[in-house]
């Protein structure tokens, strides 16, 4: 059974890399306590016009991350945009340092940590991730998690490791940690 947290005024912001489950999860989170979902890729998507991708090859990696913390900016400065929200966030949007502080402005803060061979597993047929394209997935998924593991570390205010645990679940632990947070 799902406990509903009190979400008055703050949100449930998502972090961790790609393929971690951060969209999975953030739709049960949703489900669970009838708040918005936020997908701050897929925002940026819509505001650009372009999928993530696309935004990389034409735009460069330097403009998506500063698209990121625009929107942060404004998630922050506009709270009835996301007051009561769960939001999912790129795996990248903690390297900048502005970014981090935005993040734990913003509510409670969970970093959704998975293994290499699930990380492996879940990306393998991913076309949609710019920094998997063409390149050996397995070393360049070690890397980011190397440089990121720190930041997603000094970013959240509560880990789970979900590498073997059904999104649901996932949920549930979150929802648990979010009332005591919130309380």
């Amino acid at each position: 059974m799902m406990i509903s947290p009190p979400l008055s005024r703050r949100s449930i912001v998502l972090i961790g890399l790609m393929g971690c489950g951060k969209s999975t999860v953030g739709r049960e989170l949703s489900r669970a306590t009838g708040a918005p979902f936020l997908d701050t890729d897929l925002l940026i998507e819509e505001q650009v016009g372009m999928d993530i991708p696309r935004i990389f090859a034409e735009l460069g990696e330097p403009h998506f991350r500063a698209l990121e913390t625009a929107l942060l900016n404004y998630l922050r400065d506009h709270p009835s945009s996301c007051s009561s929200g769960i939001i999912s966030t790129g795996g990248g949007i903690v390297l900048r340092p502005e970014n981090r502080a935005i993040l734990r402005s913003l509510g409670f803060v969970v970093w959704l940590d998975v293994d290499l061979p699930n990380l492996l597993s879940r990306t393998e047929r991913a076309q949609n991730r710019p920094l998997l394209q063409d390149q050996d997935r397995e070393a360049r998924l070690r890397q980011l998690l190397d440089a990121r593991s720190p930041l997603y570390a000094q970013t959240a205010h509560f880990r789970i490791n979900s590498s073997e645990i059904k999104p649901p679940q996932v949920a549930d632990i979150i929802l648990r940690q979010a009332h005591s947070f919130f309380a």
